[in-house]
């Protein structure tokens, strides 16, 4: 990048007062530029907003729709980093999907090196964790969310209970998942099982 050259910064956030506060920080470094701020994700259109780093605010993003926030954006431009602006916890199967991660209470120092972190981030590897799952992993975790027991998933996939437990740790591991239910938040927002299967 030249010295003229600035990373352009799409924001995606619904507070006016956040918002103003974020371009205000931003805007004390020269190679950063906002040159766009939605209060809703809805209004994003990629052909008319080109962008280096999306900033957005994860509250704004329906899970129970999308699956992955590369998706929401269209997946199309792998590049372009995507980094959460939060204001309180989320599930680290949620963050795992952004490039970084810039908490509220962030100093400006330290929201320009994640910024510059999170470009480098999104030059690297796509970000899909399923990808990381093997076939029979993604026949357990999808078993799991849909409330089977280890004896069920044995004798459904005719393997002893000892190698369901193994997948399972595996799973859990690969995911960072430990609880039944965040797997099964986690199995839904990835459109393994779907969410009428519950009614």
């Amino acid at each position: 990048m030249s010295k003229q050259e600035k990373h352009k910064i799409l924001l995606i956030e619904p507070s006016e007062i956040v918002a103003a506060g974020i371009k205000e920080i931003i805007g004390r470094f020269t190679e950063f530029e906002i040159v766009n701020t939605l209060a809703n994700p809805g209004y994003y259109n990629p052909a008319r907003m080109e962008a280096d780093i999306i900033i957005i605010n994860p509250a704004v993003i329906d899970y129970n729709e999308r699956f992955d926030i590369r998706s929401f954006f269209g997946g199309e431009n792998e590049i372009t980093a995507i980094v959460a602006l939060t204001y309180t916890s989320y599930e680290e199967s949620v963050l795992r999907q952004y490039d970084g991660c810039i908490g509220i209470y962030d100093t400006a120092a330290r929201i320009a090196q994640k910024l510059h972190t999170a470009i480098e981030e999104s030059q690297l590897a796509p970000k899909n964790e399923l990808n990381e799952l093997s076939t029979r992993e993604r026949d357990i975790l999808v078993a799991v969310a849909k409330g089977s027991t280890n004896k069920e998933i044995a004798d459904q996939f005719n393997i002893s209970v000892y190698t369901v437990i193994s997948h399972r740790r595996n799973i859990s591991r690969k995911l960072g998942i430990n609880s039944i239910p965040g797997l099964t938040v986690y199995a839904i927002m990835n459109k393994l099982v779907d969410i009428s299967d519950f009614n």
